[in-house]
C-alpha cells in the first residue's frame, strides 16, 4: 500500500530523505494550507529543527515535498524523525491542484529560543530549492538566524551530502 509523506523541512531535499531511505519515490511539491513553518522543535543534537503550527492567519501555507512510501521505509521514517514529533494525517495540494492525503510530523517538544545549526538549514533550503518554491520563500529560510555546529564532524558529514552526486536531485 503506498503511503504519502509530506516534508517541509530538512527532508524536502531529496540528497537527504534519499540518503536515508533510497526506495522512495518524489511525487511533487505540495502546499499545506493554514499552517506556518517553524524552527522551533528542540532536537537531541541541542538545535532547533522544523516544524509546522496551524494559524489563523488566512494566507498562511508551508510549501513541502511528497514522497511515496512503503510501510517498511514509513517505519524507518518514524524511527529517524523519533518521539519528539507526532505523525499527523493532513491533506495537502499538489502544486497541479490534485488534493491529496498524506502525513506529516509536527512536533511535540518546542523551544523558540534555539537555533538550527547552519547545515540544516542548508538543507531545508537546498530542498526548497528543489522544489521550485517561490522565491520569497525559500529566501525566508534562508535568512532564519541560525548557528554553528560544535560537532565539527557532523557539520562536515551534512554538508557532504549535497556532494553526494547520486542523490544530487535536480540541483
Amino acid at each position: 500500500m503506498a503511503l504519502y509523506n509530506f516534508s517541509f523541512g530538512s527532508n524536502m531535499s531529496s540528497s537527504r530523505l534519499l540518503a536515508r531511505l533510497p526506495e522512495a519515490k518524489r511525487v511533487g511539491t505540495a502546499i499545506l494550507k493554514g499552517y506556518e513553518l517553524t524552527f522551533d522543535m528542540v532536537s537531541t543534537d541541542g538545535s532547533a529543527k522544523c516544524s509546522v503550527r496551524k494559524t489563523a492567519q488566512l494566507d498562511a501555507l508551508v510549501y513541502g515535498v511528497v514522497y511515496q512510501l512503503n510501510e517498511a521505509e514509513k517505519s524507518i521514517l518514524d524511527d529517524i524523525e523519533g518521539p519528539r514529533y507526532d505523525c499527523v494525517d493532513i491533506t495537502v495540494e499538489l502544486i497541479d491542484g490534485e488534493q491529496l492525503a498524506a502525513h506529516c510530523y509536527i512536533a511535540n517538544t518546542l523551544d523558540e529560543s534555539l537555533l538550527p545549526f547552519d547545515w540544516y538549514l542548508q538543507h531545508v533550503h537546498r530542498g526548497a530549492l528543489e522544489a521550485g518554491v517561490p522565491n520569497h520563500y525559500s529566501e525566508a529560510i534562508l535568512a532564519r538566524p541560525s548557528c554553528d555546529d560544535p560537532d565539527k564532524t557532523r557539520a562536515a558529514r551534512e554538508f557532504a551530502i549535497h556532494n553526494n552526486k547520486n542523490h544530487q536531485g535536480t540541483l
